[in-house]
């Protein structure tokens, strides 16, 4: 457990273009608060898309809980540098406390 984070389980990932809308509304029906993908800057991503991709898949996940009365806050994304953890650390501490995200 990182000091000023909540308790949290993670789910590795190849990239986070892996991400699946059904999987992040599994995590959600399955109990989860709070579904948070981190991953590369856009304009970084080895994978060319990843992160674009992964930002549209939370977007519908989003639509879809704004639909059914839930706030779409409950999923988000942050991005940042692989190389700097300590500040993927402090994105993910603002995201949480701000209930806001995605900064490139």
């Amino acid at each position: 457990r990182k000091a000023g984070l909540p308790e949290m389980e993670y789910r590795e990932l190849p990239c986070l273009g892996a991400l699946d809308p059904l999987m992040a509304m599994r995590e959600l029906n399955a109990g989860a608060d709070l579904v948070l993908g981190v991953g590369c800057y856009i304009s970084r991503c080895e994978h060319i898309s990843g992160s674009q991709r992964a930002r549209r898949a939370l977007g519908r996940v989003g639509d879809v809980l704004e639909e059914v009365g839930i706030d779409r806050s409950r999923v988000g994304l942050v991005l940042g540098s692989p190389i700097d953890p300590r500040g993927i650390h402090e994105a993910i501490k603002e995201f949480i406390s701000s209930e806001g995200g995605d900064e490139e």
